[in-house]
């Protein structure tokens, strides 16, 4: 009767663990992210804002752009782009998981531009930075956003800065949160962010009806020790000590990270903190849905009581 419980172990083997293993190398592996032109092809998700995206990126277009990069704390070569518009303010743009800073933020940037702001727009590791870095899903990454945040306020003239991410960028800035120099950053604006990987692999594995209560053991514990990644780490028990102002996007049709995750974060957040609704907009939506509210919104939130 020795093969009963070798078999058991043989399905288990197949069935659990080396998913658990294809599914770390998976999510955590690095790739270009998706390009603006397949984003907002006819049949994508950003095809109903093409031509407010277009629009603002012509006005970019026409902005002098310097490549930018920095290195990381682990060594990597990050980079980013820079439009310097001689201003004493600069908005950093931190884009989503497998996407790109062009998808997520080229009307915000044209916004932000005209309001008097200098532009970086950076690059998450392991989306198209030509290291092969893993993606750390925010967990590395806070310390990207840290270093690019001390980039920004290093520039000549730079006084303030306001960190804008959406989705994992979200994500990032909010695990940085707890380390950003809280007197010259005047905002966090936080679109759409998971709260933790933990919570968002799992309700990844329900969408695609895959039992993550078998899953997710091996996939923290693998994560643990090989990328010494928290997955349960959560960025509300970060915000819930800042003391920089945030403002919060989040649409009621997100699909990806759930509206209910959203108004979970910003009640904890201990900052001063404004919540902005999109009501029917989809994951990375709630500005582009709305853009002129949607700014009207930040712009009142970053010209209220200053940082002391």
């Amino acid at each position: 009767m020795l093969w009963i419980p070798l078999a058991l172990i043989g399905c288990y083997a197949v069935f659990v663990f080396a998913p658990s293993i294809v599914a770390v190398l998976t999510i955590f592996r690095g790739r270009p992210g998706d390009s603006l032109e397949r984003m907002i092809a006819p049949d994508a998700q950003f095809a109903p804002y093409r031509e407010r995206i277009l629009a603002a990126e012509e006005r970019l277009r026409a902005l002098p752009k310097t490549a930018v990069s920095i290195r990381s704390r682990d060594g990597l070569s990050l980079s980013g782009e820079y439009i310097d518009g001689g201003f004493s303010r600069t908005a950093i743009f931190v884009h989503g998981y497998r996407t790109d800073p062009a998808v997520n933020f080229t009307v915000q940037a044209d916004v932000f531009f005209r309001r008097g702001y200098n532009v970086l727009l950076v690059r998450q590791r392991g989306h198209g930075d030509g290291s092969h870095a893993r993606c750390g899903l925010g967990l590395y990454e806070r310390y990207d956003v840290e270093a690019w945040n001390d980039w920004a306020l290093s520039q000549n003239g730079v006084q303030e800065t306001v960190l804008y991410g959406i989705s994992m960028g979200a994500t990032s800035i909010g695990f940085a949160a707890g380390s950003l120099d809280a007197k010259r950053t005047r905002a966090l604006i936080l679109d759409c962010g998971y709260r933790s990987p933990d919570e968002q692999i799992r309700l990844d594995c329900k969408r695609r009806n895959v039992p993550a209560f078998l899953l997710m053991p091996w996939i923290r514990l693998l994560a643990k020790l090989f990328l010494k990644l928290d997955l349960r780490a959560r960025t509300d028990d970060v915000l819930c000590g800042t003391a920089i102002p945030c403002f919060f996007l989040h649409g009621t049709n997100d699909r990806t990270v759930p509206y209910e995750t959203g108004r979970a974060v910003y009640a904890r957040c201990g900052a001063r903190k404004a919540f902005f609704t999109a009501d029917g907009a989809g994951h990375a939506e709630a500005f582009l849905s709305d853009p002129k509210r949607a700014e009207n919104a930040f712009f009142t939130f970053l010209e209220g009581e200053p940082n002391v």
